[in-house]
Formats: C-alpha cells, structure tokens, sequence
C-alpha cells in the first residue's frame, strides 16, 4: 500500500490534469491575442504616419472651430448639412486669407526676382565686400584660393528665389494632405460623439478619468495654436516693419517667411533676419543691421520662447520649462505637427499623472470634455 502511495505523485506529474491543461492553453490562446492585437496596431500607427500632418490638423481645427460648430447647429437641425456648413466655414477662414497672401506673395517674388539677379548681385556684393575695410585682402584670397566667390553667391541667390518660388506655388502632397485634413474635420463635426464615445472604450479608464484627459488634451491644442500664431504674429510684424525701414526689397514676402518660419523657434526666423543682416552690413547700413540684430536677438529668446511658454503653460496646467520642451521636441520629432502633438503629449501624462495621485488618494476626477 505504501508503495502505491509513493507512485501517485509521479504518475500525477506525467499526466497533468484536465484543468491545468486547460489554463495553460489560455494562457496561450490570451498571449497570442496580446501580440496579435499589438500588431495590428502597430500596423495602422504605421499606415497613419504618412497622413500625420492631416489627421493633426484635421482635429485640431475641429477643437478650434467645435464652439462655432455648434452655434451652426442649433439653427440647422440636419447633422450632416451643419457640420458641412461649419467645414465650408473653417475652410474659406484658411483659403481667403492663403489666397490674399499667395497673390500678394507672387507679386513681390517676381518683384524681388527682376530686381536681384544672380549675376548682378553678385557683382555688386563683390564690389561692397572690397570697400569694407579688409574686405579686398579678403577677395585677394578667395582668388588665390581659387574659389569663384561670384559663381558661389550667384548659386545661392538663384536657389533662394527658387526656394521663395517654391514657398508660393506649394506642391501636391500639402494640398492633398488639406483635403485629407478637410475630410477628416467635416466627420469630426458630424461623427464627434461617436468618436470620442470609442476612444472612452478603449481607454482603461472610467468615464469621468476619460473626460478628464480628454479635456487636457483639447486645452493644450487651444493654448499651444493660441501661443503659436500670437508669438509668430509678433514676429511678422516686427520683422516686416524692420524689413520696411531699413528698405530691404520685398518686406511682405520676407514677413510672410518669418511667419511660416517662426514655428521653428529659435532658429526658424533666423533664417531670414540674419542674411538680411549680413546684407545690410555689407551695404554699409549699420544702424539698419545693429537693429535687425537687435530685434532678432529678442524675439528669438523673449518672444518665440519665453513669451510662448507663458502663453501656453498657463493653460495646460503646466509650469513653462516642461511646456517650452514639449514644444521644441514635438516640432524635433513630428516637424510642424508636433506643435500639436508633442505638447498634447504632455498634457496628457501630467493628466495621467494626476488621475493616479487621485486615485492613491481615494479622490474622484469629474471634469468633462468642453
């Protein structure tokens, strides 16, 4: 009998039971649809990425303009007419204005392009280099050198009016990445609720939790497009009205550049006020070039960042050293998507962050999507 006994153990070890058969192909049956369910949206993240500037900017338009969205639909009692209403209206909002400005753009390109040849600039750039003082011991040794100082100018000037050109003919992607992001924001306006009722079942989090980071998410789109075209307005007009007064060609095509460029703090309208310096400075217009510098100087590091996080700290709930690296490192990863997307990015943890200490703290969060 104390032999039989001895044997169960091992006899039980070879053959498991039923049940424990049954949790291990579980188990299995679960990781497989973990990594399967992990793929898949790996997968469509990749898909998405191609279409990333018009997704970004199809919601984010549709945060902005959902206020006036609904203005529109408590007069129009059809779904689907409101939200086209409201999606012709946000569009002519963006195009008028694109348009008035390519035209007057087109103008001073050609402008700018009649009146500064390459060739011709170039010799008169030599010929200001040589009246500095030191500036002909200086062409004496391009020539030595062997360099052909003039070819050189004469390139870069070509390549900046093609570049100029480029800027107001625009290309197809952009233009279908705007109807990509117009598609997206009329069913935003007509599918919202559908929406973001989806995303509440996705996330592991109870309603009020969701409504939570919802909220952040769409306050940190208001502050940062707020902060941004406030402080790149800023820019426009006080490099356009220098551009003005030093008598720079072509002040409204150059302001309009800054404008675009200024999404790029600290670098971006540099790379317009500073050939411009260089210029004047050769022309001997120091007074035009100590100002230009000057101004340059302080809106590259009062206004393009602290003046911006200030602007959007405030709003999201953020202390300004976090959101100025939110915003650098969204434009360093996603270019000018990340506007949107790196300081939203943020938002969103410090809500998680928050939804975490609440609950440590047995308190419930309430707020909900605006």
């Amino acid at each position: 009998m104390s032999e039989a006994t001895s044997e169960l153990p091992a006899e039980s070890e070879a053959n498991p039971s039923p049940l424990a058969s049954d949790k291990t192909a579980e188990v299995i049956r679960l990781l497989a649809l973990v990594t399967l369910t992990a793929g898949l949206f790996a997968l469509c993240a990749w898909l998405s990425v191609p279409l990333l500037p018009a997704i970004t900017w199809g919601v984010a338009l549709a945060i902005l303009a959902w206020p006036m969205h609904l203005k529109i639909r408590r007069h129009v009692s059809r779904p689907g007419l409101a939200a086209a209403l409201s999606t012709v209206a946000v569009v002519a909002l963006i195009l008028v204005p694109g348009l008035l400005v390519t035209y007057q753009l087109a103008r001073e390109a050609t402008s700018a392009a009649q009146r500064v040849s390459g060739d011709e600039a170039a010799a008169q750039i030599r010929e200001k280099v040589v009246s500095i003082p030191g500036g002909k011991q200086v062409v004496k040794w391009f020539d030595r050198a062997g360099i052909d100082a003039e070819k050189e100018i004469s390139q870069i000037i070509r390549s900046s009016t093609q570049g100029a050109s480029d800027l107001v003919q625009g290309s197809a992607t952009a233009a279908l990445q705007f109807l990509i992001a117009v598609f997206i924001l009329y069913h935003l306006f007509h599918d919202r609720a559908e929406f973001l009722g989806g995303l509440r079942d996705m996330l592991p989090l109870s309603v009020e939790e969701s409504n939570f980071l919802m909220k952040r998410a769409a306050d940190s789109v208001h502050a940062n497009l707020y902060a941004t075209v406030l402080t790149s307005l800023i820019d426009t007009v006080g490099f356009g009205f220098a551009f003005w007064m030093v008598g720079l060609p072509a002040p409204f095509l150059w302001a309009v550049v800054v404008f675009v460029l200024s999404l790029l703090p600290v670098v971006g309208s540099g790379l317009v006020w500073v050939p411009a310096a260089v210029y004047l400075a050769l022309s001997g217009h120091w007074i035009g070039f100590t100002a230009l510098v000057g101004w340059g100087l302080f809106t590259s590091i009062a206004i393009d960042n602290l003046l911006y996080a200030r602007l959007a700290g405030g709003r999201m709930r953020m202390h300004e050293v976090p959101a100025l690296i939110a915003f650098l490192g969204g434009l360093a990863v996603f270019g000018v998507s990340g506007v949107v997307l790196g300081p939203a990015a943020f938002a969103v943890t410090f809500a998680l962050m928050e939804v975490w200490k609440r609950r440590m703290r047995g308190v419930s969060v309430s707020p909900s999507v605006s």
